[in-house]
């Protein structure tokens, strides 16, 4: 997560989605003011909401960089909006998912109290793919040094650029410091 935040463009907007995940972009990815953070999914309580909000953030602010990060649950709610992103935000739009495999609040959450981990799970998605199948650039990232691609999106001419998807594929394992302090809470 540090290292995309020294990737990504200074003159940023980062939309988040809701869920685990959203613990990672407000630690490491600083904006300039607080009005250049778009928390959707906390505002509603709701995940799903990420791609849907990149063409209205992109069409507030269309000189600037939209980087959205959401997780792959909530993604897979919104695919469709992946479409939308894509055409509003080219040149100006990132997406990261961090891909799971799973809806890891709800795993860290309710599956650490016991509950059937199960219908928690989803299988590992190729958001990579998908994006390139709506004219995006789809990365999947497994390890630091496939962040390369975002390195070389960032040095290129906005107009040489389409929307750029990185499907970060990470472990479930590890859990974010914020929502440790919601386990003791809730334990």
């Amino acid at each position: 997560a540090a290292r995309i935040g020294e990737l990504l463009p200074e003159d940023r907007i980062v939309v988040s989605d809701g869920g685990h995940f959203l613990g990672w972009s407000n630690m490491y990815w600083p904006v300039a003011s607080p009005d250049r953070v778009m928390m959707v999914g906390t505002a509603y309580q709701s995940i799903g909401l990420g791609f849907p909000s990149v063409a209205g953030a992109i069409a507030a602010r269309p000189e600037s960089t939209v980087v959205l990060t959401t997780g792959d649950g909530g993604g897979l709610m919104a695919i469709a909006d992946l479409e939308s992103a894509v055409r509003t935000a080219a040149g100006h739009g990132i997406a990261v998912v961090w891909n799971d495999a799973a809806y890891g609040a709800e795993i860290n959450l309710y599956g650490l109290k016991g509950l059937a981990r199960e219908p928690m799970l989803i299988p590992e998605v190729d958001f990579a793919a998908v994006a390139r199948g709506f004219g995006a650039e789809g990365v999947v990232v497994r390890e630091v040094a496939d962040l390369d691609a975002l390195a070389d999106w960032t040095g290129r001419d906005p107009e040489q650029r389409p929307f750029l998807l990185l499907d970060l594929r990470i472990s479930g394992s590890v859990i974010a410091p914020y929502q440790r302090e919601i386990i003791k809470v809730n334990s």
